[in-house]
């Protein structure tokens, strides 16, 4: 499967960069914006920064719902498919069944943050940001898959794999 992968070195934040392309332009198929830095990377509740320090995972996919068959209707029940997808994508990276989701939009290792999630709608297309501390956490109580699991991951090795579990977790969840 062939990803369309923007690079930026940074941004203000991935899913605004995300937002600014498809405003600016007639791509109509999925892709990637990932940043190897966040200047203003965001939380799902307004005021809440993401810290982005270079060397992390931070990448918003955009998938047009339309093209996959999943109507304005259904786009609520979205995160219900992508995190147990970023879930099991983690576990099988770590080979770990350390890692859980907090509902809404994290996922943890015990009881650390490891991963945030952040899905905004402009139908037909999903706008998932997704952050993964890889190498640093930059928040007390955070976790990072270098300490953790002992493993030295870098983000452009992600944006594919990553991307074919969202659409797999999105199948599992919307077809079968």
């Amino acid at each position: 499967m062939s990803l369309l992968i923007k690079h930026f070195e940074k941004v203000d934040s991935t899913n605004y960069t995300a937002l600014e392309i498809l405003s600016s332009s007639e791509i109509c198929e999925d892709f990637a914006v990932l940043a190897d830095m966040q200047l203003q990377g965001r939380g799902r509740l307004n005021g809440r920064v993401w810290e982005s320090p270079i060397g992390n995972f931070y990448c918003t996919y955009v998938v047009n719902l339309r093209n996959i068959g999943i109507g304005v209707e259904s786009t609520n029940s979205l995160m219900f498919a992508i995190m147990p997808a970023i879930q099991k994508f983690l576990k099988n990276m770590t080979k770990s069944n350390c890692i859980k989701i907090k509902i809404p939009n994290d996922i943890l290792v015990g009881d650390k943050k490891l991963s945030g999630v952040l899905i905004e709608i402009s139908y037909p297309y999903a706008i998932i940001g997704i952050g993964i501390n890889l190498i640093s956490s930059p928040i007390e109580r955070a976790a990072n898959i270098q300490t953790e699991f002992n493993l030295l991951v870098k983000p452009m090795d992600l944006v594919e794999n990553l991307y074919e579990s969202l659409m797999d977790g999105i199948n599992e969840c919307y077809f079968h």
